[in-house]
């Protein structure tokens, strides 16, 4: 009996490849005509997985069979095999139509808040004291006849250059930033914008031109803060002409 079943497996392995017909084709978008990668399976089982050139060949199982033809971002296209067709078949997938969600940011920034952070996090760097150059001087010593002073050259040497000390600079640098975070909550681009006019490339130009320093914004209420936005933009434009 088993030798009868060992028998019949490769005629029947041979009527199911019979039964079973191939079917090529050709994916696209429907918007511009170029390939896509897709993945192609039937009712019946089968998978296969178009090329480069959005080519693909697959097995369907005949007539009644059902093609299913999906891609990230396109819908997906179910092709019901009708009749076994031996053209080329051309498929063009419609692109899916993605909703989202509203999402509003909201920038809510604290000059005094993000100074105390900083300075937290680098105390080392703010509590840096560059030399000076009464540090480099010193008491003669007792047993020097005639001496007023006596000078550490190594301190000295410091002194001269406290400039090239990468925590100096470190140091500058944050204390620019603190600056110009704080002139940035009083001459900002949407106050700018609202007294002067100005949107785009001139109102990059005037911030960078009429940029106020941290002493000066310190100092200025907002009334005349207002007014040297004004008076700077007539000057502004009378040069622009």
């Amino acid at each position: 009996m088993r030798l009868k079943l060992y028998l019949l497996l490769p005629f029947l392995s041979m009527a199911v490849i019979a039964k079973a017909q191939m079917i090529s084709g050709r994916v696209l978008a429907d918007t511009c005509n170029s390939p896509l990668a897709v993945i192609i399976t039937t009712y019946s089982g089968h998978q296969a997985a178009s090329d480069n050139d959005g080519r693909f060949q697959i097995a369907v199982s005949g007539i009644g069979d059902t093609v299913r033809i999906s891609a990230v971002g396109y819908k997906t296209y179910l092709l019901p095999i009708r009749a076994i067709q031996a053209d080329h078949i051309v498929v063009r997938l419609k692109q899916a139509p993605v909703a989202l969600k509203n999402v509003q940011v909201t920038a809510i920034r604290d000059h005094k808040a993000d100074s105390i952070a900083l300075r937290r996090y680098y105390a080392k760097v703010f509590n840096y004291q560059s030399p000076k150059l009464t540090d480099a001087m010193a008491a003669p010593p007792s047993n020097v006849p005639f001496a007023f002073v006596s000078i550490d050259l190594l301190k000295l040497v410091d002194v001269l250059t406290k400039k090239s000390d990468p925590n100096y600079k470190m140091k500058q640098l944050l204390l620019k930033d603190e600056q110009s975070a704080y002139i940035a909550t009083r001459f900002n681009r949407s106050l700018a914008t609202r007294e002067t006019g100005l949107k785009g490339d001139s109102l990059n130009l005037f911030m960078d031109k009429y940029h106020p320093t941290a002493e000066f914004v310190r100092k200025t209420n907002d009334y005349d803060l207002i007014m040297y936005i004004k008076a700077s933009a007539l000057e502004f434009r009378k040069h622009a002409r």
